[in-house]
């Protein structure tokens, strides 16, 4: 009985730590929504207009100031000084979110896809292979990138003889889904 309830804390408190950064998001915005109200009232007076279509109009307006706030905010990163800021911020800070830089990543991803340049490779350790990406290459040394399955995106660095290292070329589609469906056809 003690076993089950350890692994129903272990896993509520995985669960939890997961969570951490999206209920800090929703939060913020809600702290920020709840701070523009007060205009989205004044700006909705302003007009005369008291509902839209049911809907109330500071709720409109508190809608309207923040995708305004937002496209704002996305003039401003086009400024290095502000860009650095932000980097600072999360260098310093948002660093010790759980979880908050597989978030960033992956919603980078969503937002800009990006175009596969990673060097797909067969990494000698022992007898066998592993698949992965050759991400540096100096000397008689190479920088490789290990991934997890399914999510290729996280993983283990190692520096290996190069030797050990056989290219395959750019990473394609048939290589990556391989390693996320953990070698099913796996392509190479």
């Amino acid at each position: 009985m003690s076993k089950i309830f350890s692994h129903f804390r272990d896993t509520i408190l995985s669960g939890i730590i997961f969570l951490i950064p999206v209920f800090v998001i929703i939060v913020i915005i809600q702290k920020f929504y709840g701070k523009l109200t007060g205009f989205g009232q004044q700006l909705a007076t302003m007009l005369g207009i008291k509902t839209v279509a049911g809907v109330g109009a500071a709720a409109i307006g508190t809608t309207i100031l923040m995708v305004v706030f937002f496209y704002a905010c996305g003039l401003l990163v086009k400024f290095t000084m502000f860009t650095n800021m932000r980097s600072w911020l999360e260098n310093k800070v948002l660093i010790y979110i759980p979880g908050y830089l597989n978030y960033k990543v992956k919603m980078e991803e969503k937002l800009m896809p990006k175009t596969e340049n990673r060097v797909a490779a067969l990494i000698r350790t022992g007898d066998i292979d592993r698949p992965g990406f050759l991400m540096h290459r100096e000397k008689s040394k190479c920088t490789v990138f290990i991934p997890n399955t399914p999510d290729t995106d996280s993983g283990q660095v190692w520096i290996v003889d190069e030797h050990l290292v056989r290219e395959l070329g750019i990473a394609d589609k048939n290589f990556l889904d391989g390693i996320r469906h953990s070698g099913k056809n796996l392509k190479f």
